[in-house]
């Protein structure tokens, strides 16, 4: 027993809901007496239901729920429940304990479909309070240990939920003033908007925890949120797991196809909105009619919703993506008011003495891919680092397999973290070829005796078996976010004799990204190629690191950061 929290456990009577000391355990006067009139969390546990509660007289809240018209507490649907009152358990922390274990919970049943977390709602909103970094370390996480010792939960470390999508997308997370702010402005005051940010500002944890918000706000209001092909069952299994209600997922194209109205319209990745571009194969050219003023962002707002756009200049990838002078026409003509987000939370830069941030690392890739032309500072040391120090943040590798051994060893310390290796578009996905699906022998990269294929799918790819083992494209990993991230530095980018970055179209094997032969821009190309590599760059949360299969690429690198090292 912890010295913070005490523990009592109870079987539940099938047809009574009587509560019987499991384990034939005694209750002292003094249990009864806290269990009466103290501050408590509860958690209900059957063979395919749990719920998770807050209370302040534990037996007249069992007692209320005994009479409840669903009959779960009688018929069987739970068979036990665990009691936890103790110093840290108040009426200051029970709404966050509460939301907390709600989260943990529905993230740890994550791949258990028969296991229906029953909460209705997430809990209360919960401002931050004094102590609330011990209740997590002297109660959440002893409890929890607990919790799987007496079979509450899957996972017995709670890291390994953290790493969740459940969790990391969660749309009840807490969240910063920023955010907060953000959400609330648009729940007030409806109107269309687009809220803008570099990557890792949060836009995804924005849009689910505002789509949850506008769907307890206003239940009778249809909400649909548009995701990229890659996050479509992602973004499902989320709303679905948390009981969020009145929300349907689409991606633009199959949402115009359905013609149905909604109140409100939510798109993630707003920057890959596709415009009509008679270059590529893609699925969405029947909703254009050949109009070759048409999009998806115009088609959207036909459904005449209220407007709310995720947007980053910095991630359109293809000449099919609507240009920036279009999007701004549409956002004028349609009264769009803009709000910003500039704080950067994915970068997690555990280094001991460093004097660089997550600012430093955003700014010197951009500054590195000539993306942002403003010379802005940014501390090289960062770039530097992994020369004297293996647990550096950033580093440069020698091989592609370096890349994997990289995440290997990432994870022989952190097991349940999520890493992968990616790279730009320039190899054929020759293991995707309908009569190379089923053969085991050919792959899209190889390297001396090592061989990898291409991202098997790029729906959904990171949970799929074989990912680990995979190179991830462009298309598999945009807004998605990893813990550990090894990037190759392809040959569809160089920098040529003026110390320009461009990018070489001959190399470049995305066949929906290729330009109308009267339509090349060689800037609007490098520019393309510029932005993949800002997103591959961008996923890593923990560390990432670089191959560069251009030596001139890597050379250059070296000489930008004050890197005192000649390729070989």
């Amino acid at each position: 027993m912890s010295n913070k929290f005490i523990t009592k456990e109870f079987s539940i009577e099938k047809g009574t809901g009587k509560l019987s000391p499991i384990r034939g355990e005694h209750l002292r006067l003094r249990d009864k007496q806290a269990l009466e009139k103290n501050n408590a969390i509860y958690i209900y546990l059957g063979p395919k239901n749990v719920y998770v509660g807050q209370t302040k007289h534990f037996f007249s809240r069992h007692e209320q729920h005994v009479q409840e018209s669903n009959h779960r507490y009688i018929n069987g649907s739970y068979t036990k429940v665990i009691v936890a009152f103790g110093i840290l358990i108040n009426q200051l922390s029970l709404d966050d304990i509460e939301k907390k274990l709600i989260t943990y919970i529905t993230a740890d049943y994550e791949d258990d479909r028969n296991m229906t977390v029953n909460n209705g709602t997430s809990g209360n909103e919960s401002p931050a309070y004094q102590n609330q970094d011990e209740v997590l370390t002297d109660f959440i996480n002893p409890f929890w240990k607990e919790l799987f010792s007496k079979g509450y939960v899957l996972k017995k470390n709670l890291a390994a939920v953290k790493e969740s999508i459940l969790f990391k997308y969660s749309p009840f997370t807490s969240l910063s003033e920023e955010k907060n702010n953000i959400i609330n402005e648009i729940i007030r005051q409806p109107q269309n908007y687009i809220v803008s940010g570099l990557a890792g500002t949060g836009k995804t944890v924005v849009l689910t925890n505002l789509a949850a918000r506008l769907s307890q706000s206003y239940p009778n209001k249809r909400i649909a949120v548009v995701v990229k092909t890659n996050w479509v069952k992602s973004a499902q299994k989320i709303f679905q797991a948390y009981s969020v209600k009145n929300i349907d997922v689409f991606t633009a194209y199959k949402l115009i196809k359905s013609g149905e109205q909604y109140d409100y319209v939510l798109v993630d990745e707003a920057h890959r909105l596709r415009r009509y571009y008679s270059k590529g194969n893609h699925v969405t050219q029947d909703i254009f009619n050949k109009d070759e003023n048409q999009n998806e962002l115009k088609l959207l707002g036909k459904l005449n919703p209220c407007f709310i756009l995720f947007y980053d200049p910095a991630q359109t990838i293809r000449p099919s993506d609507i240009p920036k002078k279009d999007y701004n026409t549409f956002l004028t003509d349609n009264e769009f008011k803009e709000l910003k987000l500039t704080k950067e939370y994915r970068v997690n830069i555990n280094e001991l003495n460093k004097t660089y941030t997550s600012d430093d690392f955003m700014t010197g890739i951009q500054e590195f891919l000539q993306i942002d032309s403003s010379n802005a500072k940014f501390d090289h040391n960062i770039f530097q680092s992994y020369l004297t120090n293996p647990d550096a943040y950033f580093g440069v590798v020698n091989s592609i397999h370096e890349l994997f051994d990289y995440l290997d060893d990432c994870e022989n310390y952190e097991p349940a973290t999520q890493n992968r290796v990616m790279a730009g578009y320039t190899r054929e996905w020759a293991s995707h070829q309908k009569k190379n699906r089923d053969r085991n022998d050919v792959y899209d990269w190889v390297e001396g005796n090592y061989h990898w294929k291409w991202n098997s799918d790029s729906e959904n790819w990171l949970m799929k078996k074989n990912s680990r083992i995979e190179i991830g494209s462009i298309h598999a990993v945009q807004g998605i976010d990893l813990n550990y991230a090894g990037v190759i530095i392809s040959t569809d980018i160089s920098i040529d004799n003026t110390g320009k970055i461009i990018g070489i179209p001959e190399n470049y094997k995305d066949r929906n990204g290729q330009y109308k032969s009267d339509d090349y821009s060689k800037e609007g190309f490098s520019n393309f190629i510029k932005n993949i590599y800002y997103v591959l760059l961008t996923r890593g949360i923990d560390g990432v690191r670089v191959y560069f299969e251009d030596k001139k690429m890597q050379q250059y690198f070296y000489d930008f950061m004050g890197i005192n090292k000649e390729v070989q």
